[in-house]
Protein backbone atom coordinates (compact mmCIF):
# COMPACT_ATOMS: atom_id res chain seq x y z
CA UNK A 1 0.00 0.00 0.00
CA UNK A 2 2.87 2.31 0.10
CA UNK A 3 1.59 5.51 -1.81
CA UNK A 4 5.05 7.42 -1.60
CA UNK A 5 4.60 10.28 0.25
CA UNK A 6 6.16 13.52 2.80
CA UNK A 7 8.72 12.59 5.39
CA UNK A 8 6.78 10.07 8.34
CA UNK A 9 5.53 12.47 11.55
CA UNK A 10 5.33 10.76 14.78
CA UNK A 11 2.76 7.60 15.15
CA UNK A 12 0.57 8.79 18.70
CA UNK A 13 -0.77 5.94 20.37
CA UNK A 14 -4.05 5.23 22.25
CA UNK A 15 -3.71 5.53 25.85
CA UNK A 16 -6.73 3.33 26.45
CA UNK A 17 -5.08 0.14 24.42
CA UNK A 18 -1.79 -1.52 25.69
CA UNK A 19 0.05 -1.72 22.48
CA UNK A 20 2.40 -4.45 23.80
CA UNK A 21 -0.59 -6.60 24.69
CA UNK A 22 -3.10 -6.14 22.49
CA UNK A 23 -3.71 -8.96 19.29
CA UNK A 24 -5.94 -8.70 16.58
CA UNK A 25 -8.08 -11.53 14.91
CA UNK A 26 -7.67 -13.92 12.55
CA UNK A 27 -3.95 -14.57 11.75
CA UNK A 28 -3.53 -13.89 8.31
CA UNK A 29 -2.19 -17.13 6.35
CA UNK A 30 1.21 -17.69 5.09
CA UNK A 31 1.54 -17.34 1.62
CA UNK A 32 1.67 -15.74 -1.56
CA UNK A 33 -0.93 -13.20 -1.65
CA UNK A 34 -2.45 -10.54 -4.13
CA UNK A 35 -3.74 -7.19 -3.72
CA UNK A 36 -5.78 -4.75 -5.31
CA UNK A 37 -4.83 -1.09 -4.96
CA UNK A 38 -6.62 2.22 -5.92
CA UNK A 39 -6.29 5.97 -5.49
CA UNK A 40 -9.26 7.66 -5.70
CA UNK A 41 -8.88 11.67 -6.66
CA UNK A 42 -11.94 13.56 -6.93
CA UNK A 43 -13.95 17.03 -5.56
CA UNK A 44 -14.21 17.60 -2.02
CA UNK A 45 -17.63 17.07 -2.34
CA UNK A 46 -17.48 13.35 -2.57
CA UNK A 47 -16.63 13.34 1.50
CA UNK A 48 -19.72 14.99 2.39
CA UNK A 49 -21.58 12.55 -0.23
CA UNK A 50 -20.24 9.59 1.50
CA UNK A 51 -20.42 10.88 4.84
CA UNK A 52 -25.03 11.38 4.10
CA UNK A 53 -24.49 7.88 2.07
CA UNK A 54 -23.33 6.12 5.48
CA UNK A 55 -25.89 8.16 7.36
CA UNK A 56 -28.39 7.38 5.72
CA UNK A 57 -28.22 3.31 5.81
CA UNK A 58 -31.43 1.63 7.25
CA UNK A 59 -30.01 0.47 10.61
CA UNK A 60 -26.67 0.45 9.16
CA UNK A 61 -23.78 -0.73 11.10
CA UNK A 62 -20.20 -0.11 11.44
CA UNK A 63 -19.41 -2.63 9.44
CA UNK A 64 -22.53 -1.76 6.69
CA UNK A 65 -20.65 2.23 6.24
CA UNK A 66 -17.14 0.23 6.17
CA UNK A 67 -17.96 -1.56 2.93
CA UNK A 68 -20.12 1.64 1.71
CA UNK A 69 -16.50 3.13 1.38
CA UNK A 70 -14.69 0.32 0.12
CA UNK A 71 -17.66 0.00 -2.38
CA UNK A 72 -17.40 3.40 -3.64
CA UNK A 73 -13.54 2.93 -4.37
CA UNK A 74 -14.14 -0.14 -6.30
CA UNK A 75 -15.96 1.44 -8.95
CA UNK A 76 -13.47 3.94 -9.71
CA UNK A 77 -11.45 2.30 -12.16
CA UNK A 78 -9.00 -0.74 -12.56
CA UNK A 79 -6.86 -1.36 -9.92
CA UNK A 80 -2.99 -1.73 -9.82
CA UNK A 81 -1.81 -5.09 -8.23
CA UNK A 82 0.98 -6.68 -6.38
CA UNK A 83 1.95 -10.00 -5.10
CA UNK A 84 3.57 -10.45 -2.03
CA UNK A 85 5.06 -13.45 -0.16
CA UNK A 86 3.90 -13.69 3.45
CA UNK A 87 6.19 -16.02 5.92
CA UNK A 88 4.76 -17.83 8.92
CA UNK A 89 6.49 -14.97 11.40
CA UNK A 90 5.50 -12.24 9.57
CA UNK A 91 2.06 -13.00 10.00
CA UNK A 92 2.16 -13.79 13.19
CA UNK A 93 3.64 -10.03 13.57
CA UNK A 94 0.90 -8.30 11.82
CA UNK A 95 -1.88 -9.44 14.07
CA UNK A 96 0.29 -7.28 16.88
CA UNK A 97 -1.39 -4.10 17.59
CA UNK A 98 2.18 -2.02 17.35
CA UNK A 99 3.10 -3.47 13.96
CA UNK A 100 -0.20 -2.83 12.24
CA UNK A 101 0.30 0.39 13.73
CA UNK A 102 3.43 0.85 11.92
CA UNK A 103 2.27 -0.48 8.54
CA UNK A 104 -0.46 2.08 9.09
CA UNK A 105 2.01 4.77 9.59
CA UNK A 106 4.49 3.78 6.32
CA UNK A 107 1.30 4.20 4.24
CA UNK A 108 0.55 7.97 5.47
CA UNK A 109 3.91 9.31 6.58
CA UNK A 110 2.22 12.70 6.17
CA UNK A 111 -0.15 11.56 8.77
CA UNK A 112 -0.33 11.78 12.72
CA UNK A 113 -2.14 9.01 13.55
CA UNK A 114 -4.62 7.89 15.79
CA UNK A 115 -5.02 4.29 15.56
CA UNK A 116 -7.58 2.46 18.06
CA UNK A 117 -9.68 -0.98 17.47
CA UNK A 118 -13.42 -1.41 17.02
CA UNK A 119 -13.44 -4.85 17.78
CA UNK A 120 -10.70 -8.04 17.50
CA UNK A 121 -10.79 -7.40 13.22
CA UNK A 122 -10.98 -4.11 12.84
CA UNK A 123 -8.92 -0.58 13.84
CA UNK A 124 -10.56 2.75 13.24
CA UNK A 125 -7.77 5.47 11.97
CA UNK A 126 -7.92 9.18 12.43
CA UNK A 127 -5.31 11.16 11.17
CA UNK A 128 -4.31 14.63 11.41
CA UNK A 129 -2.53 14.96 8.10
CA UNK A 130 -0.01 17.53 6.60
CA UNK A 131 1.33 16.66 3.35
CA UNK A 132 1.48 18.40 -0.66
CA UNK A 133 1.49 14.66 -2.15
CA UNK A 134 -0.79 13.18 0.01
CA UNK A 135 -3.73 14.01 2.70
CA UNK A 136 -3.89 17.57 3.76
CA UNK A 137 -6.13 17.69 6.61
CA UNK A 138 -8.54 15.38 8.72
CA UNK A 139 -8.48 11.86 7.62
CA UNK A 140 -10.42 8.89 8.18
CA UNK A 141 -10.26 5.65 7.53
CA UNK A 142 -9.96 1.40 8.94
CA UNK A 143 -8.45 -1.95 8.41
CA UNK A 144 -10.23 -5.05 8.41
CA UNK A 145 -8.65 -8.64 9.11
CA UNK A 146 -11.90 -9.80 7.15
CA UNK A 147 -10.62 -13.21 7.60
CA UNK A 148 -7.39 -15.22 7.52
CA UNK A 149 -7.63 -15.09 3.92
CA UNK A 150 -8.57 -11.03 3.20
CA UNK A 151 -7.50 -7.62 4.41
CA UNK A 152 -8.86 -4.76 3.68
CA UNK A 153 -8.30 -1.23 4.22
CA UNK A 154 -9.33 2.19 3.15
CA UNK A 155 -8.56 5.48 3.56
CA UNK A 156 -10.78 8.81 3.20
CA UNK A 157 -9.93 12.45 3.81
CA UNK A 158 -8.64 16.21 1.89
CA UNK A 159 -5.80 16.40 -0.55
CA UNK A 160 -4.01 19.18 -2.41
CA UNK A 161 -3.46 16.35 -5.27
CA UNK A 162 -5.44 17.76 -8.28
CA UNK A 163 -7.94 16.21 -10.55
CA UNK A 164 -7.47 16.67 -14.29
CA UNK A 165 -10.61 19.52 -13.94
CA UNK A 166 -8.95 21.56 -11.42
CA UNK A 167 -5.07 21.11 -12.47
CA UNK A 168 -5.28 24.93 -13.09
CA UNK A 169 -6.22 25.80 -9.45
CA UNK A 170 -3.07 24.06 -7.44
CA UNK A 171 -5.42 25.53 -3.94
CA UNK A 172 -8.32 23.83 -4.81
CA UNK A 173 -8.73 21.03 -1.93
CA UNK A 174 -10.09 17.77 -3.43
CA UNK A 175 -10.89 14.37 -1.95
CA UNK A 176 -8.71 11.44 -1.89
CA UNK A 177 -9.20 8.05 -1.05
CA UNK A 178 -6.74 4.86 -0.56
CA UNK A 179 -8.37 1.23 -0.48
CA UNK A 180 -6.60 -1.72 -0.86
CA UNK A 181 -7.96 -5.20 -0.71
CA UNK A 182 -5.23 -8.39 -0.58
CA UNK A 183 -6.29 -11.68 -0.59
CA UNK A 184 -4.53 -14.89 0.01
CA UNK A 185 -3.93 -17.05 -2.93
CA UNK A 186 -2.08 -19.73 -2.25
CA UNK A 187 0.86 -21.41 0.57
CA UNK A 188 3.60 -21.34 -2.18
CA UNK A 189 5.17 -18.25 -2.80
CA UNK A 190 7.11 -20.00 -5.81
CA UNK A 191 10.27 -17.68 -6.55
CA UNK A 192 9.06 -14.89 -5.31
CA UNK A 193 10.66 -13.65 -2.04
CA UNK A 194 9.13 -12.74 1.05
CA UNK A 195 9.40 -9.28 1.66
CA UNK A 196 11.13 -7.42 4.44
CA UNK A 197 7.97 -5.73 5.02
CA UNK A 198 3.95 -6.12 4.47
CA UNK A 199 2.33 -3.78 2.48
CA UNK A 200 -1.25 -3.63 4.13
Amino acid sequence: MKKGAPSALVLLLPLAVSTHAYELSPTPEAGLWRSEKRIVIESEGRIQTLDQAQQQLPDGTASDRRALLDDAAIGHGKPTVEMECITLPQAAELVRLENMQREIQRDVPECELTVHPVDRSTLNVHGNCQGKDGFHGDMQGHVEIVSSYEIRSSFLGRSRLQTESDIADADTPTSLQLQEISRWTQADCGEMAPEKRMSF
